[in-house]
C-alpha cells in the first residue's frame, strides 16, 4: 500500500492549523473586574453581622476588587456591629460604604460602619442622625453618657486611620444635630457624595484609598461591574426571626397550636407545627436582647394562672396574670433602637390573647377536674321528669328521653300521667321523686 504524498501532506497542514487555531481565538483577554455589592438595610443584629461578615469573606475569595455597601440603618447592638467592623479590618479588598438614597439614615453603631469604610460615601439627601438618639428607652443618665463616649472612641479610631477628620465626632455624640451629606463632607466625616452606584465605583476608581494598611489606588473600579452577594432562603428566614414582633407572634401562636394538640390527641398535624413554630421562635428570642423584667413578669404571669386555676380566686388572679404576660412580652426585648424591641400593640394583643385562652383552659380543666363524674340514675338527680303513667305511688317517668321506674316519696300518693315530678335520689333501678307543684310551671 502506497501513501501519496500529496494527502499526507494536506492532513498535517490541517492537524497543524486545527491545533493552532483554537489558542489563537482564545488569545489572552484582560479580565473583566467586578465589586461585590451587599445591601444593608436593617438593624444591626447578630444574624445580620454573621451574613454581612460572610459576604465579605465571599468577596475576598471571588476575585471580587471591592465590596460596595448600600447602607442605611438605625443602628443596634454593639456586639453586632463588632463582628461587622473586624470583618471590614480584615478583607484584602478594599470596602467602599455608600449611604445610597435621599431617604436613607445611619444612626448609632452603624455610624461605625461610615466611618470603618475605606472609602466612605453618602447620597446628596441622606443624613448622619445623632448618636443615641433615644435616651429615654429605659436608659440611664450613667449608661447613656457611657455609650456615646464608647461610641465616639469607636469612631474616632476609624475616622484616624482612614484619614478623615475627628473635629465634629463629639457634636454628634451629644446628639443635638443632625449631619446632611453636605455638612458630613465639609466636617470631614466622608470621603464624598454619589447618586448612583456607578457613581460611586467612579469615585473610588480616581481617587486614593486610605486603608488601615496604607495608600492604594485602584482605577480599575471606575469600570467594574456589580455582582450583588444575595443572602439564602436559610439567610433570610433567621433575618425574619430577629424582628421581635414576629418572634412573639410565632411564640404565642405555637403554644396555642400545642394546646390544640392536647386537647384533640391524635391529630399530630397542630403539634408538630406548634412545636416547630416554638423553636424558631425561641432561635430568635435567644439571639435578642432580652430583658431580665420582662423574663420574670412572664415566668409571674404563668405563676398566677396555675395558681387560678389550682385555687379559683373568681378570676382575679388570672387577669392580673394576663395584666403581667402583656406587660412582660412589651418588656421581653428591648433592644437600642425601636427595630429591636417588642411593640406593645403586638404585646398587648398577643398578652390578652394568648393570656386569655389560657387562663380559660386551665380554668375550666381545674372544674372539669374536682367535678365528680356521674352516670347512670347518679346523673339524674334533681332533674324535671314527666309521669308517663299514674303514680300510686309507682309507676313510669321520661327523663330526657328515657323510661325510668319511680316511686313517690313525698305525701302527695297520687300523680297523674302527664303530670312534672322531680327526681331525688335513686334506689337501684329506681328513682324515688316527688310531685312538683303546677305553680312552679309558667
Amino acid at each position: 500500500m502506497t501513501i501519496n504524498p500529496l494527502r499526507s501532506g494536506l492532513f498535517a497542514f490541517l492537524t497543524l492549523v486545527a491545533g493552532i487555531t483554537p489558542r489563537a481565538i482564545a488569545a489572552p483577554r484582560p479580565p473583566a473586574t467586578h465589586v461585590d455589592s451587599i445591601a444593608l438595610h436593617d438593624s444591626l443584629q447578630p444574624v445580620r453581622a454573621r451574613t454581612f461578615a460572610a459576604a465579605i469573606d465571599q468577596a475576598n475569595h471571588d476575585g471580587a476588587v471591592a465590596v460596595l455597601v448600600a447602607l442605611s440603618t438605625p443602628g443596634g447592638m454593639d456586639s453586632a456591629a463588632d463582628i461587622m467592623v473586624a470583618a471590614m479590618r480584615n478583607s484584602r479588598v478594599p470596602i467602599i460604604v455608600w449611604v445610597d438614597s435621599p431617604r436613607s439614615r445611619v444612626t448609632g453603631e452603624g455610624l461605625r460602619l461610615l466611618a470603618e469604610a475605606d472609602v466612605a460615601l453618602m447620597h446628596p439627601g441622606a443624613r448622619l442622625s445623632p448618636l443615641w438618639t433615644e435616651p429615654t428607652r429605659g436608659i440611664s443618665d450613667t449608661a447613656h453618657a457611657a455609650g456615646s463616649a464608647r461610641l465616639a472612641a469607636n469612631l474616632g479610631g476609624s475616622l484616624t486611620a482612614h484619614g478623615r477628620s475627628l473635629n465634629l465626632v463629639t457634636e454628634l455624640s451629644t446628639g443635638n444635630h443632625w449631619f446632611p451629606s453636605d455638612e458630613a463632607l465639609t466636617a470631614g466625616l466622608i470621603d464624598g457624595t454619589a447618586t448612583l452606584p456607578a457613581d460611586a465605583l467612579r469615585f473610588a476608581g480616581s481617587h486614593p484609598i486610605h486603608r488601615r494598611s496604607g495608600i492604594v489606588n485602584v482605577p480599575e473600579l471606575a469600570t467594574s461591574g456589580l455582582t450583588p452577594i444575595n443572602s439564602s432562603s436559610r439567610d433570610a428566614l433567621l433575618l425574619s426571626l430577629m424582628n421581635p414582633d414576629l418572634a412573639v407572634l410565632l411564640l404565642t401562636l405555637g403554644l396555642l397550636l400545642i394546646y390544640l394538640e392536647i386537647n384533640t390527641p391524635g391529630t399530630i398535624v397542630p403539634g408538630a407545627a406548634g412545636l416547630t413554630l416554638v423553636l424558631l421562635a425561641a432561635y430568635g428570642l435567644h439571639m435578642l436582647p432580652l430583658n431580665g423584667g420582662g423574663v420574670l413578669l412572664c415566668v409571674l404571669a404563668a405563676v398566677l394562672l396555675l395558681w387560678e386555676a389550682r385555687v379559683p380566686r373568681n378570676g382575679v388572679v388570672a387577669v392580673l396574670g394576663v395584666g403581667s404576660l402583656a406587660i412582660g412580652l412589651g418588656l421581653l426585648v428591648r433592644g437600642p433602637v425601636p427595630a429591636l424591641a417588642v411593640s406593645w400593640g403586638t404585646a398587648i394583643g398577643a398578652g390578652f390573647g394568648f393570656g386569655g385562652v389560657t387562663a380559660c383552659l386551665l380554668v375550666l380543666g381545674a372544674q372539669a377536674r374536682r367535678a365528680k363524674v356521674k352516670t347512670g340514675s347518679e346523673a339524674m338527680l334533681g332533674w324535671l321528669a314527666v309521669a308517663q303513667t299514674a303514680l300510686a305511688p309507682e309507676g313510669q317517668i321520661l327523663v330526657r328521653g328515657e323510661l325510668w321506674q319511680a316511686r313517690l316519696t313525698s305525701n302527695v300518693s297520687f300523680v297523674a300521667a302527664g303530670d312534672r315530678v322531680k327526681v331525688l335520689r335513686a334506689d337501684g333501678l329506681t328513682l324515688e321523686v316527688t310531685a312538683v307543684p303546677l305553680t312552679q310551671f309558667p
